[in-house]
């Protein structure tokens, strides 16, 4: 808490510096498009974030757990072959249709159903958006925490461009990456094309011999768009990608057995694994995809056409020891296919409109060998070759200025869920036993959102709403869980202050919600370790936050955020304890993945230089405790003892600090070299459990250090 408080101390002492600044500098202004058309952040109701392409590739994002710290109430974890992407306290993850994550992924306006591949896409990129809070009114499906936007650049028309970089670091790290935008037709065609290979030894030293480190990275991708613009009218985009991703794959440690933490006894340590089965994953995700847009007068047509496969492969040593015999091998194969249609005004009138319905087909086969001893000749198998997730919905919003500075808005969705899982197969290996039952469910709902706000100077607004939200529901281990709703309520101000030299923005939140649905890794009845959903009865979340940009001097400039939240179950009783089969009343506990405080602030200082320039940065964030499952710190009763197993799926508070020191030449190449992590702090992202009351962490990187040079031609 102090540390954090001096962090908000410090950036609010610096900003208020900028009263005595110079009048010629200005924060920079960031156009979005979070509510499907294009506007500032500054002019946009509703609490979102966004980081320009720019900004992400200087401080080496090259996948989506670097955002984490960057956003307020923003957390991005990764728990195996997944990504847990955390909003305000409510996260969930999911690789098959019948369980859905509560952010929306989106990727140019594509919705991504499953979080595997929110690591895919991170390079020649426009920008990043965060939409914090239920955004199911334009973004659709599975938005009740907020959505996450990744927007690529796009072909310039006329314009040659080019750009590379090569980054060199620590634990043999090698990452380059390119961009060619070129015309074909002057104002008609035009193509960009641009790609990424990223290469790292495992942080997490294996230390039996013969296996690989864990934690690596074999990574290569690459995008291409088409841009074709016949005539003033129609604009076609069409875009295709590809990712793969190889090596040994993350690492999960075991740091502990019930109540005994391995890490605190010395027996484990966070970068140390010990496994006898090697570790391989082997993924590949595509997609292909045609963007329409026909302008009318007044009107806008769209239409967003998708294709997209994700294909897991991945072998895995489960038991974390180089004595146990438990290995899982796992393949799924997902293809998704989506169509939205919309009708946008395009007018200057006092009345904005979108109208729109979309459609979502997912179908899944997705396989799960886990074996108990080496020889593979022992344990279960379960296949479920026509798992399927449908989804339709028609949603409208509206914005009516009754002046120059009071605007309303009003949206409703109407959506309709289905889900199936109608053949499959349960299976004890070296039995002819199949256990399996179908499972099917579907689900409908009506979410709204009303709103207002006013702009009180061209620099000063304030806005407040009112949203509901929806998650479908579904089925696990043939038990239906419900829907997962919400309602919220928010207000803000966004602002700039002493000639636009400062931004803050504050925003606050209470969420009612209902039904909520939790997620956490345990054996079923079958003894399969498995992620199993079920729904946590009232929960109520609240906070505020708080994010700011200042340009003190032509030189010196500061950004901070800061972020506070009380996230807790009301009502949730009945939950069984997956480690000791206890029942246990939950109400009172705080949200898995849901830290009180998190902030961040950065300081950049620029010096000028005969042919360039060079800048300083530094940047620091905090989080306080975080507790990774829904039981928190509880006390379990069993053999006559109390017992606190549970403490050991936690993270306390923690402050990590990177650093960089960049030259930009004026003749287009650049120059940095950068550590992240100073503190080499060994910070918990994720905890699994399984039969045997095992404790698995994975860890996020450890001090790294790195240089990289680039160029970027017009």
């Amino acid at each position: 808490m102090t540390k954090l408080m001096w962090l908000a101390g410090a950036a609010a002492l610096a900003m208020a510096g900028t009263a005595h600044a110079q009048s010629d500098v200005q924060v920079e202004e960031v156009v979005v498009t979070a509510q499907k058309r294009e506007g500032t952040v500054q002019a946009t109701p509703l609490a979102v974030s966004a980081i320009s392409g720019d900004v992400l590739q200087q401080q080496n994002v090259v996948d989506a757990g670097d955002l984490t710290g960057k956003v307020p109430n923003l957390n991005i974890g990764q728990a195996g072959n997944e990504v847990i992407i955390s909003i305000r306290g409510v996260s969930s993850a999911g690789v098959v249709p019948q369980r859905d994550p509560s952010v929306a992924f989106h990727l140019d306006g594509v919705y991504l159903p499953r979080p595997s591949g929110a690591n895919s896409v991170f390079y020649d990129l426009e920008r990043v958006e965060v939409l914090r809070g239920p955004q199911g009114t334009l973004w659709g499906r599975n938005a009740t925490a907020g959505s996450l936007n990744i927007i690529t650049r796009k072909p310039v028309m006329n314009t040659g461009q080019a750009a590379g970089e090569i980054l060199v670091g620590d634990y043999g790290r090698f990452t380059a990456q390119g961009m060619y935008n070129f015309p074909i037709l002057d104002d008609t065609l035009a193509a960009r094309a641009a790609f990424i290979v990223n290469r790292r030894d495992g942080y997490q030293e294996n230390v039996t011999p013969g296996m690989p480190d864990l934690a690596d990275a074999q990574e290569e991708a690459g995008r291409v768009h088409l841009l074709f613009t016949p005539g003033e009218r129609l604009r076609l985009l069409l875009s295709a990608d590809y990712y793969h991703a190889g090596g040994a794959g993350t690492g999960s440690v075991l740091i502990g057995n019930g109540p005994v933490s391995y890490i605190a006894s010395g027996r484990s340590a966070p970068y140390r694994a010990e496994t006898n089965t090697p570790g391989h994953i082997n993924n590949k995700i595509w997609g292909v995809a045609a963007e329409a847009t026909y302008s009318l007068d007044m009107l806008d047509i769209v239409s967003v056409t998708a294709y997209r496969a994700d294909d897991q492969n991945v072998t895995s040593d489960t038991d974390g020891t180089a004595t146990g015999t438990q290995t899982t091998f796992y393949y799924n194969k997902n293809k998704t296919f989506s169509q939205e249609l919309r009708l946008a005004s395009s007018g200057e009138g006092a009345l904005k409109y979108i109208l729109g319905a979309f459609y979502i087909k997912e179908t899944n086969d997705d396989n799960l060998f886990q074996y108990t001893n080496l020889a593979r000749t022992a344990g279960v198998i379960l296949q479920r070759p026509e798992r399927f997730a449908e989804s339709w919905a028609v949603f409208g919003q509206a914005d009516y200025d009754i002046t120059d500075s009071l605007t309303i808005f009003a949206g409703v969705r109407y959506s309709e869920d289905r889900k199936g899982n109608p053949v499959g197969l349960t299976r004890p290996i070296g039995t002819n036993l199949n256990t399996f039952r179908p499972d099917a469910g579907s689900w409908a709902k009506t979410t709204w959102r009303l709103g207002a706000d006013w702009e009180i100077t061209p620099d000063n607004m304030v806005y407040g709403s009112v949203s509901t939200g929806y998650k479908a529901g579904g089925f696990s281990s043939n038990r239906n869980f419900g829907p997962e709703t919400l309602t919220a309520y928010e207000i803000g101000s966004k602002n700039y202050f002493f000639d636009r030299r400062l931004l803050a923005n504050l925003s606050a939140f209470y969420y009612d919600y209902k039904d909520l649905q939790v997620v956490s890794v345990a054996p079923d009845e079958n003894g399969v370790v498995r992620a199993l959903t079920t729904n946590a009865g009232v929960s109520t979340v609240w906070g505020i936050e708080f994010e700011g940009r200042a340009r003190i001097t032509e030189a010196l400039s500061i950004d901070g955020s800061l972020g506070y939240l009380d996230a807790k179950f009301d009502r949730y009783v009945g939950a069984i304890d997956p480690l000791y089969g206890t029942v246990q009343d939950l109400s009172g506990n705080t949200l898995p993945r849901a830290p009180r405080w998190n902030g961040n602030i950065g300081v950049a200082y620029a010096i000028p230089l005969a042919s360039g320039q060079l800048t300083a940065r530094i940047s620091t964030r905090y989080q306080s405790k975080v507790y990774f499952t829904e039981f928190n710190n509880i006390p379990i009763v069993t053999g006559g003892a109390t017992i606190f197993p549970y403490r050991i799926a936690s993270q306390d508070d923690y402050t990590t600090t990177d650093i960089s020191l960049r030259y930009d030449d004026d003749r287009g190449w650049y120059a940095e070299a950068f550590a992240d992590n100073l503190e080499d702090e060994a910070v918990l992202l994720s905890v699994s459990t399984d039969s045997a009351r095992n404790f698995f962490g994975s860890y996020g990187a450890p001090r790294t250090v790195g240089v990289k040079a680039g160029f970027k031609f017009n």
